[in-house]
């Protein structure tokens, strides 16, 4: 389950089951239940940026356990946060997102809310 990004990170996550609730503008904004279909795996990097598996957002890492990421493309603004209960071994995961129908004819804003499972992926020997 390492990859590429795992190999070069400071410190590596695997966050798994993470369940919430998210509200579409095509639906007016009611919140209905939803989750993540896989586990990913976010990672700080030492450069103060961080990775999150299937995700090509930029990511700064803001202080010693949230990253923060920030879009935009052709109209779409893109906010996602993921922060480590490092106490608990969760996951809190936000996404706010408007502008999308500039891009995608119909298409949904969104805002979500996830708490998930995290576990330190050990560094290796």
């Amino acid at each position: 389950m390492l990859t590429a990004q795992a190999v070069l990170a400071k410190e590596c996550w695997l966050l798994t089951k993470l369940e919430g609730n998210i509200a579409m503008s095509t639906d007016k904004y009611a919140f209905v239940p939803d989750k993540f279909s896989n586990p990913i795996v976010l990672c700080f990097n030492d450069d103060n940026t961080g990775t999150v598996t299937d995700d090509n957002t930029q990511f700064v890492k803001f202080g010693a356990s949230t990253l923060v990421g920030l879009a935009t493309n052709q109209g779409i603004e893109l906010i996602e946060t993921y922060q480590i209960d490092r106490v608990k071994g969760k996951v809190l995961f936000t996404k706010s997102r408007i502008g999308t129908a500039t891009v995608l004819p119909n298409g949904p804003d969104v805002v979500s809310a996830c708490v998930g499972n995290a576990e330190r992926i050990k560094d290796k020997p």
